[in-house]
């Protein structure tokens, strides 16, 4: 459930960015199919970064400190 803490966000800012980047260059497409194209690039952009954003399973695993030896 932490992954959707990022990977909502980065949805709405995706959609927001396609709507107006559509409405500003392509204002002749109908704005059905605008809402289409931008639904369809945040539901991908939200696919892809659920699988990027995942956690490191990695860092839990390191070996301690070696102590160094007495003499």
């Amino acid at each position: 459930m932490k992954r959707f803490r990022f990977v909502i966000p980065i949805m709405v800012v995706v959609a927001i960015l396609a709507i107006w980047f559509l409405k500003k260059d392509y204002s002749e497409v109908p704005l059905v199919t605008r809402i289409l194209i931008a639904a369809g690039g945040s539901v991908v952009s939200g696919i892809i970064s659920y699988f990027l954003l995942r956690n490191d399973n990695d860092s839990q695993k390191v070996d301690p400190k070696p102590i160094p030896k007495q003499k």
